[in-house]
C-alpha cells in the first residue's frame, strides 16, 4: 500500500525536476488521485466485526424463530385435520337423515326399516370413528380415544422464541356419544355400532349386556330417564339416566329401531339438531385454524426476513470492500503509468536525468 506522506514528499521534488509544465499538472493530478484513493481506504475502512455482528445477529434470529416452526407446522396439520374431519361428517349426517326419512315411507315394511336401522347405526359408528382418530402428534381437538374421556386436547404453541407465553387452541368433542349411568353410579357405554352396553372401567370378564331388537326400551329424551328389559322379563337389566355428548344422535334402538314413527320423528329431530351443532363446530375449528395458520405463515416470514437481512449485509461489506480496493487500484496503475512516462522522456523525447530516478527509489 502506498504511504501518503512519503508519496507528497517525492511528489514535490519531482515536480520541480519535470521538464514541462503539462506533464507536472497530469503527475500531480495522479498523485493527488492515487493518495486520495489509499487515504480512503485506510481511514474509511469497513467495520467487519460491527458488519459481522450483524450478519450474525440476524441469522441467530432466524434460527430461533426456526425452532418454533415444527411446532407449528405439527398444530396446523392438527387443526386442519379437525377441520377436514367436520366436513366429511357433514356427509355422514346427511346419509344417516337419509335413512330415517327412508324409514319413514309407508311402503315397505318392518323388516325394511331394519335394514335403513342398522346402516343408521353403521354410519354413526364410522363417524365415531373419524372423530377418534383426528389430530396426530400434537392431540385430538374435537374427539378422544379414551373411551369415558369426552373432553378433547387443547393444544398450545408458542410464536416469540422462549416466550413464557402459550397462544391456545381450544378443542370441542364432535363426536356423537352417550352413556347411561345406573342406580350404582356405574357408567355404561355403547359399543361402536351400538350393539352392546359396556360398563367403563371394563372388568375381567364382563362382556358387556347385548341389546336386541326384541328388548323392551323405555326413554325420555327429557329428562333422559331409561330402562331396558328383556323379552318376557319383568325386571329391567339395565336402568339408570342417559346423558348425552357432543352431536346428541343416539343408536337405532333407542329410536324403537325405526319402526315405531314418533320415535323417527325424534330421530330426525336429534339428527337436524346435529346438524347444526356440526356448522357451529366447524365455524369455531376453522376460526382457530386461521389463527394458527397466520402465525405459522408470520413465522416464516420472519425466518426468511432475517435469513435475507444476513445474506444481504454480508454481500454489501463484500461489495463496498470490492470498490474500493478497485478504485484505489485504478488510481495507483494511473498515477504509475504517468510517473513511468515522466521519468523517462521530457517533451522533446529525451530521457530525463537520472537523478529523479535515484530520487524516486531512495524515497520509497
Amino acid at each position: 500500500m502506498v504511504d501518503v506522506s512519503r508519496l507528497n514528499a517525492l511528489s514535490l521534488n519531482l515536480f520541480s525536476a519535470l521538464p514541462s509544465a503539462s506533464t507536472a499538472n497530469g503527475l500531480l493530478a495522479a498523485a493527488r488521485a492515487s493518495s486520495s484513493a489509499a487515504r480512503n481506504r485506510s481511514t474509511e475502512r469497513l467495520d467487519f466485526t460491527n458488519i459481522e455482528g450483524k450478519a450474525r445477529l440476524a441469522e441467530q434470529r432466524a434460527k430461533n424463530f426456526s425452532r418454533l416452526s415444527s411446532k407449528l407446522e405439527r398444530t396446523t396439520a392438527a387443526v386442519t385435520d379437525a377441520r377436514d374431519t367436520l366436513v366429511d361428517i357433514k356427509k355422514l349426517l346427511s346419509d344417516m337423515r337419509k335413512q330415517i326419512v327412508l324409514a319413514q315411507s309407508t311402503t315397505i315394511d318392518d323388516s325394511q326399516r331394519a335394514i335403513h336401522a342398522d346402516t343408521f347405526d353403521q354410519l354413526l359408528g364410522q363417524l365415531n370413528i373419524k372423530v377418534r382418530n383426528s389430530g396426530g402428534i400434537e392431540g385430538n381437538i374435537i374427539g378422544s380415544s379414551i373411551r369415558d374421556v369426552f373432553t378433547p386436547s387443547t393444544l398450545t404453541y408458542k410464536t416469540k422464541p422462549d416466550s413464557p407465553i402459550d397462544q391456545t387452541v381450544t378443542g370441542i368433542f364432535s363426536g356423537s356419544d352417550y352413556f347411561i349411568t345406573d342406580g350404582n353410579g356405574d357408567n355404561h357405554y355403547p359399543g361402536i355400532f351400538g350393539a352392546v352396553l359396556t360398563k367403563f372401567p371394563t372388568e375381567f370378564g364382563d362382556e358387556g349386556q347385548i341389546v336386541s331388537d326384541t328388548d323392551t326400551v323405555v326413554y325420555d329424551s327429557d329428562t333422559g330417564s331409561i330402562s331396558l328389559t328383556r323379552d318376557g322379563e319383568a325386571s329391567p337389566y339395565l336402568s339408570g339416566t342417559l346423558e348425552r355428548k357432543g352431536l346428541g344422535v343416539l343408536n337405532s334402538f333407542l329410536y324403537g329401531n325405526f319402526t315405531d314413527p314418533d320415535k323417527l320423528d325424534d330421530a330426525l329431530a336429534d339428527l337436524d339438531a346435529a346438524s347444526s351443532t356440526l356448522r357451529f363446530d366447524i365455524t369455531i375449528v376453522e376460526t382457530q385454524l386461521t389463527k394458527v395458520t397466520a402465525h405459522r405463515d408470520f413465522n416464516t416470514k420472519l425466518i426468511e426476513e432475517h435469513n435475507a437481512l444476513a445474506t444481504n449485509v454480508q454481500q454489501q461489506a463484500l461489495l463496498e470492500q470490492t470498490q474500493k480496493a478497485l478504485e484505489e487500484q485504478k488510481q495507483t496503475l494511473l498515477f504509475n503509468d504517468l510517473l513511468q512516462s515522466a521519468l523517462s522522456f521530457d517533451g522533446g523525447g529525451n530521457l530525463l536525468s537520472l537523478s529523479i530516478q535515484r530520487q524516486f527509489d531512495e524515497s520509497f
